[in-house]
C-alpha cells in the first residue's frame, strides 16, 4: 500500500464516517416531521454511490459485489411516500457499514503486518551474527537473508539501497523498503562514541523519510552502549506514531 492509496483510503473512511452519522442524524431527528425528515434520501444516495465505486477502485473489487441503489432510475422526494425514503437510508446505514469494514480491513491488515515483521526482526537477527559486526552492512546483509529466509524476493516483497530522493539538499537512500507496508527500514549500529551521533541521524531521518513513507522502523544493533533501552526507544518513538525501533544487543 503506498502512501498516496493509504491516504485515499483513510480519506474514504472519514467520507464514509461522515456519510453514516448524518444518515443517523436524519433518523433520529424527530423535530422535523416524517414527510419531510427523510427528503434528502437522494442525496445521500448519490454520496453513497460515489463512495462505493471510490472504495472499488482503490480496494480493486468488482463494483458488482458492493450494493447499492441506481440513483439514475431513483424518484424525486416529491414522487415517493416518507416510508420509501425512510427504507432507502436504512439500507443506506447497513451499506455504508459495509463500506467502512472494507476499508478498516485493509488499514488493519497493513498495521498486523507490520507489528509481525517488527516481532520477526526482534526475534531473529541476533542470531543471524555470529560474529561482532564492525560496519553497517554486515547486519544489512544478515537482515537480508532473514527476508530471503521468510520467502519474501527482492524487489516484490522487498528492496534494499533503492528509492533515493532528495530532502532539503541531502540525498537519502533507504536501506530498505516494503512497499507493501509504506514501510522504510533503516539500520544503525551503535558503537563506542556514536550514541549522540546516531539519535542525531535519526532525527534527521524521521524528518525525511516521513515525506515519502508512512512507516519508519530503526533497527539499532547495540554493541553494548545502551544503559536504559526503554528510555532510547521512548524518546525516539515518540516523535511520530508510526517510528518504531527494534533494538538489538550483541
Amino acid at each position: 500500500m503506498n502512501i498516496e492509496r493509504r491516504k485515499h483510503i483513510r480519506y474514504l473512511l472519514t467520507r464514509c464516517s461522515l456519510l453514516k452519522s448524518s444518515m443517523i442524524r436524519t433518523i433520529t431527528d424527530n423535530s422535523v416531521s416524517e414527510s419531510g425528515r427523510f427528503s434528502s434520501y437522494k442525496t445521500y444516495s448519490e454520496e453513497y454511490d460515489y463512495l462505493a465505486r471510490e472504495v472499488a477502485k482503490v480496494i480493486d473489487l468488482n463494483s458488482e459485489r458492493i450494493l447499492g441503489f441506481d440513483t439514475s432510475k431513483m424518484k424525486n422526494w416529491g414522487d415517493t411516500l416518507w416510508p420509501q425514503q425512510k427504507q432507502i437510508i436504512d439500507s443506506l446505514i447497513v451499506y455504508t457499514d459495509t463500506l467502512i469494514a472494507i476499508l478498516s480491513r485493509e488499514e488493519e491488515f497493513a498495521n498486523d503486518e507490520y507489528i509481525g515483521l517488527e516481532n520477526f526482526i526482534k526475534n531473529k537477527l541476533r542470531a543471524c551474527l555470529f560474529e561482532r559486526p564492525e560496519k553497517e552492512k554486515e547486519v544489512q546483509n544478515a537482515l537480508e537473508l532473514l527476508f530471503i529466509g521468510r520467502g519474501w524476493s527482492k524487489g516484490n516483497d522487498y528492496d534494499r539501497e533503492t528509492g533515493k530522493f532528495e530532502f532539503s539538499g541531502k540525498e537519502y537512500i533507504p536501506d530498505f523498503i516494503v512497499p507493501k507496508l509504506e514501510l522504510c527500514i533503516e539500520i544503525k549500529l551503535l558503537k563506542e562514541n556514536r550514541k549522540s551521533q546516531i539519535i542525531e541521524e535519526i532525527n534527521a531521518d524521521i524528518t525525511a523519510y516521513s515525506k515519502q513513507y508512512n512507516r519508519i522502523l530503526f533497527v539499532i544493533y547495540d554493541l553494548g552502549f545502551i544503559r536504559d533501552e526503554v528510555e532510547f526507544r521512548r524518546d525516539i518513538e515518540n516523535s511520530r506514531d508510526e517510528v518504531k525501533v527494534v533494538l538489538i544487543k550483541h
